[in-house]
């Protein structure tokens, strides 16, 4: 679990994100016209450009609520300057979702039928090879061994921590393990073999102890969009607590990359539809249900998995891991290393995965 208090409607905080008529020198002007700013960055989503800035509370006599809108807001919309200006809610966001353990990965080896005919793929010449996707989630450790050779570290980036260094926090392992279901290498020896074994793969660290706003979510969703071919989603909101949608710069961000990414050809966003189980509906999550987007279920032995959450939103359907019956080995880390508190070894048990083995089939 990431966050100490729940944050389900999300929390206000000092950030505000400007879209504005007039690019040209509008950083000294808006500081100049509005004071108790101060200015944080600029980004590109698509032809819009926008800025962000933070509220310097230590010049004002009234704080930051995180309940109620900042008072100022209003004057900033009635900026002539100013098209659009929005507040930055944080939102919680949970994760959804000769190699040694080869005979232990039912879902690639043919053990279970009807066979997703990984096998068959990779006979025919499919592995990977050429296609890049960015994971988002709550970190990968670039330097695990069945991975590393797969790897892109100059493109990846954390945008919890600001920085291009997505090692995960101790104890958060789920981004490596979708990496290895992914990517991991074949035939080296190693604990076991990605589905897309010669595919590469960006960390895109998005998940931490902080939540996620509306900007983050969008530059994340269209981090290097010019080399990525499909981003692996496999994250979203708090299961079980209603509706949940993209900000407004997040569908903009969606929208983007799939009409100008690839070339033009458009990027896939596959999003696993969550572990909801029966208490919650993926209808209900507009990260899964947007048509922009992929969303992918679970399925074990013929029937639902028993996490997995059940909509019309979900258009495709893998094997998954269950501890009432079949399991799914994935990638963690026994060993503890001082960084990541994982093992050295690819280990893998119970990994509820389907969004991450559709990732793998679009590669091949």
């Amino acid at each position: 679990m990431y966050y100490s208090a729940p944050v389900f409607d999300g929390e206000f905080t000092g950030r505000v994100v400007i879209n504005t008529t007039n690019s040209e020198g509008f950083i000294d002007r808006f500081i100049t016209k509005h004071a108790g700013y101060t200015f944080l960055k600029r980004f590109q989503i698509g032809r819009h450009e926008y800025f962000v800035f933070e509220i310097n509370d230590t010049q004002r006599t009234r704080k930051i609520s995180k309940e109620i809108e900042d008072f100022d807001i209003k004057n900033l919309k009635l900026d002539s300057e100013v098209d659009f200006v929005n507040q930055e809610k944080r939102y919680r966001r949970v994760p959804k979702t000769d190699d040694t353990e080869w005979s232990n990965l039912w879902h690639l080896n043919d053990d279970v039928s009807p066979s997703m005919k990984v096998n068959e793929a990779w006979n025919a010449g499919y592995t990977g090879s050429g296609i890049t996707i960015a994971i988002l989630d709550d970190g990968l450790q670039t330097d695990h061994t069945d991975l590393d050779a797969n790897v892109d570290t100059v493109n990846d980036y954390d945008y919890q921590s600001t920085d291009d260094n997505p090692i995960p926090d101790v104890g958060d392992s789920h981004g490596t393990k979708v990496a290895g279901l992914i990517a991991a290498e074949k035939d080296n020896n190693e604990c076991t073999v990605g589905i897309a074994y010669e595919s590469t793969i960006i960390g895109v660290r998005i998940l931490g102890t902080s939540g996620l706003t509306d900007s983050e979510e969008a530059q994340a969703l269209n981090h290097h969009l010019s080399g990525v071919d499909i981003y692996s989603n496999s994250w979203g909101p708090t299961d079980g607590y209603g509706f949940s949608e993209p900000g407004t710069i997040t569908k903009s961000a969606l929208l983007d990359g799939i009409t100008s990414g690839r070339g033009g050809k458009g990027v896939i966003y596959t999003w696993a539809s969550g572990n909801g189980e029966t208490t919650d509906n993926c209808n209900g999550d507009g990260y899964v249900n947007s048509i922009y987007t992929i969303g992918v279920t679970s399925v074990e032995e013929g029937q639902n998995a028993w996490y997995s959450e059940v909509c019309a939103a979900s258009l495709a359907a893998t094997y998954g891991g269950s501890s009432n019956n079949r399991y799914l080995k994935n990638l963690t880390k026994n060993e503890k290393s001082p960084e990541t508190n994982m093992s050295s070894k690819l280990n893998m048990n119970d990994f509820k995965s389907e969004n991450i083995a559709i990732d793998s089939f679009i590669r091949l």
